[in-house]
């Protein structure tokens, strides 16, 4: 893969995207949405009411989770580094993205930001090496994974209609496998109600400073039985548009802008899922999902404060998203034993990026235009126990086929480059965890291995020029883990495992490139592992709540890009990292009715091991003893909500204050990023069926820059955004 050889070549690494809806699409989707709505009375006569649900009303800590695969798990029992968040709990604390739910994870970072439909995000340290390769952290969408070849975009969701996420921190390499080297997020949507007609809608109103126009947004779900207690359908639906802010300037920033409040969003969402159950023992559940994110410009700029684009000539940016997923869940039930097999289908339609750079001379101003698209198959099928005997055990076997296409243009008046790249992939895996309860479940300790093989290829070409790679890597990962309950209030774990992820394929001009220079690297990067030990404990005491744990990963052969002398932009293996690190969650149940206090936290250190003297020498930033980029050496949440009833009227309020320190970025032109606050504040009432609530985003007006591809491509949070919203329930 070629990219532009700049203090910009990081966002040649962008993926696949998507056009733009047809126009009536805007009108289709909030005429879905008012519609749902729309039937609330007549659907409400045929059912029991169904008050909108209070914003704290499952504590996290008594949520389930089925992250193990072994069946469901009080979260505060689970022996591993997990959160998980229920929708009121992620509501009650303003998540609708996935830049909101970082802010809740400890070690949880964002490593890279284009566009509203691209965000990368590492885990204890994963997003070192940039923004390159597959992906860290693996992305679940119910059972089956989102993601694609040599790309690592989270799913843009719009935070409607989910059940719950679990959040899994450290390697997964016995149960996800590849690409969930950091971490993974699972995010599970809701199921259709068999018993009973239900219709939930969502609505905002905001205005954001520096904007224009105002924001608002619409989503709403109705669920259906079509046959009772048997088969049901759920259909939900969002529109969400964000008012731009961003002034353009065609030259220099000086008089009057060519645009102003340029970089709107539109993020359109549509949802369907089936549930079947035609015996007590099988279930069949069905999902089909499509989204789209389409912006004028993009969430980059030269300026955060007061927030410009200049010198963006006539062209018009943008940043264009969508994906259509199909899955589709089987399970059956004997007795002991349960038998899952899950399958997906993901298409990622044609799209991307496109954006004006000045980069000085001797390039001067000229364009930069990423896209592709990608397509998806994976099935998993695996067994496991689900009796209440002391030995559990979960085995199966992973499927997938995927194929991304990268296409790129760089068009300067001294530098003219085109090129593309089909990276495609056919793997498979086979995997067992193996516990066993021991002195009547005190003391249970848990194996599990992993085995990966890869058949991978790439066919590029470059200004004309063909190119082809392939390699064919295995690896076998593994977890031990031992989990002791000296009372039904507290737990102990110790848990250590293994992560991998197959090479970069390049051409053989970038691998010779590098070599020339010194750098060792080849047609096809060694695969990046990791070894992570980590000590934990989870327990309450009356009304306090602690889950806490040190941890010691060790990145081996990271893979990282490497700009070469002739400036030509490639991949090497940068040599070695590792990070320590503690994680806390702390909750108190405070004698004021109502009122919780709760924080996160992450403090750790991190450094460069054993580079690659080359590779140092080309670039010292990444020598040994340094800090490892993209990776805060600490990030630290707190909350305040309060929830109580005063007769038929529910108040609900909460408080939170963000901070993030400060952060070696990737693009060595913005050499750091200064640390960070955020404020956030809601407050409203509930009654019946209804809720209405203020709320504040970003109380500080904080602009950053949190996220920097170079010292004119800076993004910051959304300036401060005050508004007001009304949900449904019936």
């Amino acid at each position: 893969m070629t990219s532009c050889p700049s203090s910009e070549s990081a966002l040649a690494s962008s993926s696949a995207g998507s056009p733009r809806f047809r126009p009536t699409a805007r009108s289709s989707i909030l005429a879905l949405t008012f519609a749902l709505l729309a039937a609330t009375p007549a659907l409400a006569q045929s059912s029991d009411p169904a008050p909108v649900a209070t914003p704290d009303a499952a504590d996290d800590n008594e949520i389930v989770v089925t992250a193990l695969k072994t069946g469901e798990q009080q979260l505060d029992r689970v022996p591993l580094a997990i959160q998980a968040f229920s929708e009121e709990s992620l509501k009650g604390r303003g998540v609708r993205d996935a830049a909101d739910l970082i802010q809740l994870i400890p070690g949880a970072s964002q490593a890279q930001e284009i566009g509203a439909g691209y965000r990368i995000f590492s885990f204890r340290g994963s997003g070192a090496g940039g923004p390159i390769g597959d992906g860290m952290i693996g992305y679940y969408l119910d059972d089956t994974p989102f993601g694609i070849p040599n790309n690592q975009t989270a799913p843009p969701l719009q935070y409607f209609d989910i059940e719950r996420v679990e959040v899994l921190r450290g390697p997964q390499g016995t149960l996800y496998g590849q690409g969930s080297m950091g971490g993974a997020i699972i995010y599970r949507t809701k199921n259709p109600d068999l018993e009973k007609v239900t219709v939930a809608g969502d609505f905002e109103l905001s205005t954001t400073r520096d904007a224009g126009n105002l924001n608002y947004r619409a989503a709403g779900a109705v669920s259906v039985p079509l046959i009772a207690d048997v088969l049901a359908i759920r259909l939900s639906a969002g529109y969400d548009y964000r008012a731009g802010y961003n002034d353009i300037y065609q030259g220099a920033p000086t008089g009057t802008p060519y645009k102003t409040d340029a970089n709107d969003v539109v993020a359109k969402d549509f949802q369907a899922v089936v549930l079947f159950k035609p015996t007590d023992r099988a279930t069949l559940r069905l999902r089909a999902w499509k989204f789209s994110t389409d912006q004028d410009y993009l969430n980059v700029m030269n300026s955060v404060d007061p927030p410009y684009a200049a010198y963006q000539g006539n062209v018009q940016g943008y940043d264009k998203r969508s994906a259509e997923y199909y899955s589709g869940t089987f399970t059956y039930e004997f007795d002991g034993l349960t038998l899952t097999n899950a399958t997906a289908y993901q298409k990622s339609l044609p799209g991307g990026f496109g954006v004006a750079l000045n980069l000085g001379p001797p390039l001067g101003i000229g364009t930069l235009v990423n896209g592709g698209d990608a397509s998806s198959f994976v099935n998993e099928f695996r067994l496991s126990t689900s009796g209440t005997g002391p030995f559990h055990w979960v085995g199966g076997a992973f499927y997938q086929k995927a194929k991304g296409l990268y296409d790129f243009s760089i068009n300067f008046p001294t530098l003219a480059i085109t090129g593309s790249t089909i990276t495609r992939t056919e793997n498979a895996s086979v995997f067992s965890e193996i516990s066993y309860e021991l002195f009547g479940g005190k003391l249970v300790p848990l194996v599990g291995l992993r085995y990966f093989k890869d058949n991978r290829s790439s066919d590029s070409v470059s200004s004309g020029v063909p190119a082809s790679s392939e390699a064919k890597p295995d690896a076998l990962t593994w977890r031990a883990n031992l989990a002791y309950y000296p009372s039904t209030d507290w737990m102990v774990f110790f848990n250590a495992g293994t992560g991998f992820r197959s090479g970069i394929l390049q051409s053989k001009a970038q691998a010779d490139a590098v070599i020339a220079d010194g750098v060792p690297s080849a047609l096809s990067l060694t695969p990046d592992k990791l070894r992570n030990l980590e000590v934990g404990v989870k327990g309450s005491a009356g009304k306090f709540h602690i889950a806490a744990s040190v941890y010691d990963i060790k990145y081996t052969n990271l893979q990282s890009a490497f700009n070469t002398s002739i400036g030509l932009a490639a991949f090497a293996n940068l040599g070695d990292a590792k990070t320590r690190g503690l994680d806390l969650e702390l909750g108190w149940d405070t004698p004021v009715k109502g009122l919780t206090l709760s924080a996160i936290a992450n403090f750790n250190s991190s450094e460069f091991t054993d580079v690659v003297p080359a590779f140092a020498g080309a670039n010292p930033r990444v020598a040994n003893g340094q800090r490892l980029l993209n990776t805060p050496p600490y990030n630290v949440r707190f909350d305040a909500s309060f929830d109580r009833e005063f007769g038929d009227i529910g108040v609900f309020a909460n408080a939170s204050a963000t901070a993030v320190g400060r952060t070696r970025n990737g693009d060595a032109t913005v050499n750091e990023l200064k640390p960070y606050q955020l404020y956030r504040a809601s407050a409203g009432v509930r009654f019946d069926h209804y809720e209405l609530r203020i709320f504040a985003e970003n109380l500080s007006d904080e602009r950053g820059p949190t996220a920097a591809n170079g010292p004119t491509l800076l993004a910051g949070p959304r300036p401060r955004t005050i508004g007001l919203g009304l949900r449904v329930n019936y």
